[in-house]
């Protein structure tokens, strides 16, 4: 079962969603709404409404549909995790990104890694590079911008506070928060359409506008508590991911690792860098001891380790795991009535049935 799914990246070709378009997207939909609203003689409660739900409508289908290039389809990475970000962590506007966050230091690298150091990687270093298409992408004399998902954490030993900035992968689990927010919108706005059109019957119809925009109020409301509250989590797929833990100190010591497959993208929305958006599959596949991926733990007892003698062979021995769980003879035995218990196959699990007997000859 993969985590859920709102967005979709779009093609470099087709891309035009600089920061500045989807300004003038929003506030020229926003403009063009309100203007027909005046022009049909909508009353002005309808009309407002009419103007703020298509601006919302606008910005959300941007930032579903239009804010991530298509880089090349899904990929696998394994790093450890350097720092979350949870939804409960966002405030204003950002709170409708209701996406759960991770950055990861990949395989070989370790806290104070540089971009250039991390991109020139032979193992996962592609990942974090800048690709050709966004390196020459132009429209009206602009271009993209890229530095890397740079994170500045833990004390360098500077006197004056000066903090280890890393070069990771940004991975996020998705939330429903603005796909839910566009779905209530779409609602209010056809409510809110037809409160501008009865508004202009007597009597009857003043009385149907006013309920239609109590109506639209309420829906949209509800839509925004509904999308603040739909939240990212990795225990949407797999409980046992939860908690996990970020590296408590600039060696990475306890830190978990991650496999982690999902779309590669790169996101306009930001400084300028790659991600995987979302997370289709995450498995935790140890714990850092020390940042030299020489020794992995392998449970909750310190005593239980591994020794790494090819990290490329660990980190494909992951992605093969990964990779062998969409199969469809996995998926197909998965499904198997035998293969159903939630406690334990001697607890709720049951016998497969047995082959019926050859036929007489």
């Amino acid at each position: 079962m993969a985590y859920r799914q709102y967005t979709k990246c779009a093609s470099i070709s087709s891309f035009v969603g600089f920061t500045w378009v989807q300004y003038v997207m929003v506030g020229g939909t926003a403009v063009v709404a309100a203007a027909v609203a005046f022009l049909t003689s909508a009353p002005f409660v309808p009309g407002l409404m009419i103007a703020a739900l298509s601006a919302v409508i606008a910005y959300c289908l941007w930032w579903l549909y239009d804010r991530l290039i298509c880089l090349g389809g899904d990929v696998c990475a394994v790093g450890f995790v350097l720092t979350v970000e949870t939804p409960d962590e966002k405030s204003g506007l950002d709170s409708f990104d209701t996406d759960y966050s991770l950055n990861l230091v990949l395989a070989p690298d370790g806290v104070g890694t540089t971009q250039s150091e991390a991109e020139s990687s032979p193992l996962l270093g592609t990942l974090v590079k800048e690709t050709s298409d966004v390196a020459n992408y132009r429209f009206l004399g602009y271009h993209l911008p890229f530095q890397g998902d740079l994170v500045t954490h833990f004390s360098n030993g500077d006197p004056y506070g000066g903090q280890y900035t890393t070069a990771c992968l940004h991975a996020e689990f998705e939330g429903g928060g603005v796909y839910d927010l566009l779905q209530s919108c779409y609602a209010a706005l056809a409510l809110a359409t037809a409160a501008a059109v009865t508004c202009s019957i007597p009597i009857i119809g003043w009385i149907a506008c006013l309920i239609l925009s109590i109506a639209a109020g309420v829906i949209t409301l509800v839509g925004i508590s509904n999308a603040l509250n739909d939240k990212g989590n990795p225990a949407d797929v797999n409980p046992k991911l939860m908690p996990i833990h970020a590296a408590a100190s600039p060696d990475g010591d306890g830190a978990d690792i991650l496999a982690v497959k999902g779309t590669w993208v790169y996101d306009s929305a930001h400084e300028g860098w790659n991600e995987i958006h979302p997370i289709k599959q995450c498995q935790k596949a140890g714990r850092m001891i020390g940042q030299h991926w020489k020794q992995i733990q392998c449970s909750d007892d310190p005593r239980d380790f591994i020794t790494i003698d090819d990290l490329g062979a660990y980190v494909r021995h992951w992605c093969s795991k990964l990779d062998g769980a969409n199969d469809p003879g996995t998926i197909a035995n998965q499904g198997l009535p035998q293969n159903q218990w939630v406690i334990h196959p001697l607890v709720d699990g049951c016998e497969p049935e047995a082959p019926p007997p050859p036929p007489p000859r």
